[in-house]
């Protein structure tokens, strides 16, 4: 088995959070394995420990829950392509968007076993060039190298920041019900990633009917989640500290300039992996039971793009 070792305090609230007993970490990460060789449909499918442990961890080391989080994961790959395709971190749309820095982790927690904190800022791109789906997957690429290098992220959760400055009604536009949908599917049903908090800024005329949509499709726990701060920096330092902040949200932590480039060379590092894990994905032809679609799972069939011309 190769997973990072814990330091004391995480390895503490990993126990007492996520029912970790590290005894047992062994013993199911070969029964999610196990499963996993007797899935026809998952065949391309070859994680590491880190990237099991990441669904375990997600999923408070319920076995059952792990498998369902960890299908669902490679059932969207397949069917949201979207999100999922054409991940090539040199790739020249891709590219464009990290040069922005439309997700932003902060580089330090609170704690040694706080939670990570993320800063989404959706008014800086071009609309007439991206659609939100392309900010979508990038941020869920940046996701996924969190799922295998942070262990607060995966242990003790997100605290996300999204900032409205500057989005206008062309964005707002994209963000259909077919849209928000699938999106909070990818992050809610099949990330195993628990979200402590969402804190929106700098909300811009038109936010209410997008604030609606979001929280039409969002389980109750996460909606009692939400905080809109608009412009009241100083509510959201009561739970997310200045310390661990940039200097654009008051904070004392380097600047948004800094963390862009950081995490631009971050992906950039990760391209062989991504690359590889393109062909990794559900072949639903194979599935023992019958194929999911994308009608079975939203609703809609087809790409949202599609029906929001339609």
């Amino acid at each position: 088995m190769t997973i990072r070792p814990l330091p004391k305090p995480l390895q503490k609230k990993a126990e007492k959070e996520v029912n970790e007993d590290p005894k047992r970490v062994a013993a199911d990460i070969t029964a999610l394995r196990e499963w996993l060789s007797k899935q026809p449909h998952l065949e391309s499918v070859q994680p590491s420990d880190q990237w099991l442990i990441a669904f375990l961890r997600g999923c408070k080391f319920s076995l059952e829950r792990s498998k369902e989080k960890f299908d669902m994961y490679y059932t969207l790959r397949s069917i949201v392509p979207e999100f999922y395709s054409n991940r090539d971190p040199m790739d020249n749309k891709i590219q464009e968007i990290l040069k922005l820095g439309v997700f932003l982790p902060v580089k330090n927690c609170k704690d040694d076993d706080s939670t990570r904190v993320c800063i989404m800022r959706i008014g800086i791109f071009d609309s007439s060039r991206y659609h939100l789906s392309d900010l979508i997957k990038v941020a869920l690429m940046i996701c996924e190298i969190l799922m295998l290098e942070d262990d607060n992220f995966t242990i003790i959760g997100e605290e996300i920041i999204v900032d409205l400055k500057d989005v206008g009604i062309s964005i707002f536009s994209q963000w259909t019900p077919a849209l928000a949908k699938i999106s909070i599917a990818c992050f809610e049903k099949a990330l195993p990633v628990r979200v402590k908090s969402t804190h929106i800024l700098n909300t811009p005329t038109g936010f209410e009917p997008a604030y609606a949509i979001l929280k039409a499709f969002l389980g109750e726990k996460l909606k009692k989640r939400l905080y809109v701060h608009n412009q009241k920096y100083k509510d959201m330092h009561k739970s997310i500290p200045k310390k661990v902040l940039p200097e654009e949200y008051g904070g004392k932590d380097g600047t948004i300039k800094e963390l862009t480039e950081y995490w631009k060379e971050k992906v950039e590092n990760y391209r062989d992996w991504f690359v590889q894990e393109e062909t990794a994905r559900s072949d639903e032809s194979k599935r023992p039971e019958k194929p999911r679609t994308s009608s079975d799972l939203f609703g809609v069939e087809g790409s949202f793009r599609k029906l929001e011309v339609d």
